[in-house]
């Protein structure tokens, strides 16, 4: 994949009703100059898939699209054996991806297993949600200072060390909180807008405490943006907060793996993952 196939990429985006916008296209493409591909028939792009590497350890794999016209006759699975392909040659010891139902029995013929599920969920535009508990500690925005406390929150949430990703989100975001306003910083939270709602993702909580009031902070404006929200299943403090703040389940996603385990020290902590596409 080259920048010059972001508008048809981006178009297959579109038909599969994905949130994504040009500009994760792009940022995926800066990431993984090398890493992400195409499938053309008669000189049309008719798939795409992508690879985010972080460090020998972990890949991910994400964007798999194929058009309509041209499924159930090995696109798929051409596309993933190239993007293995390139993550073997860069030694990667494990690859992860979240699947689709759809998609998920493509990769269980590679060899991926599933570690957990995922659970989608979507608020409507002008839908209030509940106000925090009182005496909540409140939010602040991100300040410089802060980053080496986020980017270890969310190692040990995610199981990686991602800061080059974290940061190019935070160049797109329309909103970065941490929690509490003053004192060690013990949770984090992006909003940043989508193709169709806003995404909210990733929130990091090192206590269940930190959530109510960085949540309430992070969804309270713009009030009008219907806003996407994909929650581990395992997280139930998490998925009670999103009812709380008129959210709904709308579908399920399986995380899978290629590879030994890599495991988060603290996965309770991940309240919201950064996106299908990069984990």
């Amino acid at each position: 994949m080259t920048p010059a196939d972001v508008a048809a990429a981006d178009e297959l985006r579109r038909l599969a009703g994905w949130n994504q916008k040009p500009r994760d296209w792009q940022r995926l493409l800066e990431l993984e100059p090398h890493g992400c591909f195409v499938a053309q028939r008669n000189q049309a792009v008719v798939g795409t898939v992508t690879t985010t590497v972080y460090g020998k350890a972990l890949a991910w794999v994400g964007m798999m699209l194929v058009h309509p016209e041209h499924r159930r006759i090995g696109v798929a699975t051409q596309l993933m054996k190239r993007a293995l392909e390139y993550l073997k040659q860069g030694q990667v010891s494990c690859v992860k991806l979240d699947a689709t139902p759809a998609g998920q029995p493509v990769y269980e013929k590679l060899g991926f297993i599933s570690e957990w599920r995922l659970q989608r969920w979507q608020r409507m535009a002008n839908c209030a949600g509940s106000a925090p508990d009182r005496g909540v500690a409140r939010t602040r925005a991100l300040e410089e200072r802060d980053w080496p406390f986020v980017l270890e929150m969310d190692a040990a949430a995610f199981g990686a060390h991602r800061a080059e990703l974290l940061h190019r989100l935070a160049q797109e975001s329309r909103r970065i909180l941490v929690w509490p306003a003053s004192g060690k910083v013990l949770g984090f939270g992006f909003l940043r807008p989508g193709a169709d709602s806003d995404y909210l993702g990733p929130v990091v909580c090192v206590t269940a405490d930190a959530s109510a009031g960085l949540l309430h902070d992070l969804l309270s404006e713009p009030p009008g943006s219907a806003v996407t929200w994909d929650i581990p299943e395992h997280n139930d403090a998490a998925k009670a907060l999103a009812q709380k703040f008129g959210f709904k389940p709308v579908r399920s996603l399986t995380r899978m793996r290629l590879g030994p385990p890599v495991d988060a020290l603290q996965p309770y902590a991940l309240f919201g993952i950064a996106d299908p596409a990069v984990g």
